[in-house]
């Protein structure tokens, strides 16, 4: 069976549905095709469409409060591990400062502990999104991350979509990118755009005849 052949043949069935099948098969019997060339064809012109369901800013927005329960298991980890408080300056923080007697001390994480705590925020996006098709407040709420081909996504989408948070997060608190959203016709962030991924409904392979 030639894959090519039969992509055009389904092409040219597609054209002319109008006509019947039988009459279809005769008149690409006769043009050279064979039948389980054409057989094929149909196969592809009668396959079933796969919906896909994308989800807006409302239900993103609750997938991210429940990571933030993981973020914050994360960050009484890291506290425990570093240390709660910190004196001296803090290039790189997460946390309060305050201050004593012209001293200021960080109740957080400092320095090297901060940057392998965001680290590790940005390796649990990256690494669950592309190896389970979402976080664990995605999988929980219903979503998933696909390609807008509606595949899976691989290791370079992730990273960029990812990347790109940090535009989608200024000014503050997902702004842009929840005006990205709204203004999508298949609801995507920045980091979706440049991606090219879209988050839809975990049934959104179900297919709709």
């Amino acid at each position: 069976m030639d894959q090519e052949n039969v992509n055009k043949l389904a092409e040219w069935i597609k054209a002319n549905r109008n006509y019947p099948d039988e009459q279809l098969r005769q008149a690409a019997l006769q043009g050279g095709s064979s039948e389980e060339n054409f057989n094929a064809a149909m196969n592809i012109v009668n396959a079933p469409v796969a919906t896909l369901i994308y989800k807006g800013v409302g239900i993103r927005f609750f997938a991210f409060f429940v990571d933030l329960i993981v973020f914050g298991v994360v960050f009484w980890l890291f506290m425990r591990i570093f240390g709660s408080t910190h004196a001296g300056p803090c290039y790189v923080w997460i946390g309060a400062k305050y201050s004593t007697f012209n001293e200021t001390t960080l109740y957080g994480l400092c320095n090297l502990s901060a940057i392998l705590y965001f680290l590790t925020v940005f390796v649990y996006y990256v690494l669950f999104e592309w190896k389970i098709g979402g976080t664990l407040g995605k999988l929980i709420t219903g979503m998933r991350v696909i390609k807008v081909t509606g595949e899976p996504i691989n290791l370079k989408d992730s990273l960029i979509r990812n990347i790109l948070r940090i535009v989608d997060f200024f000014p503050f608190f997902y702004l842009v990118g929840a005006i990205s959203i709204w203004n999508s016709k298949i609801k995507q962030r920045v980091g979706d755009r440049l991606a090219k991924t879209v988050v839809v409904s975990k049934n959104s392979n179900k297919i709709s005849l």
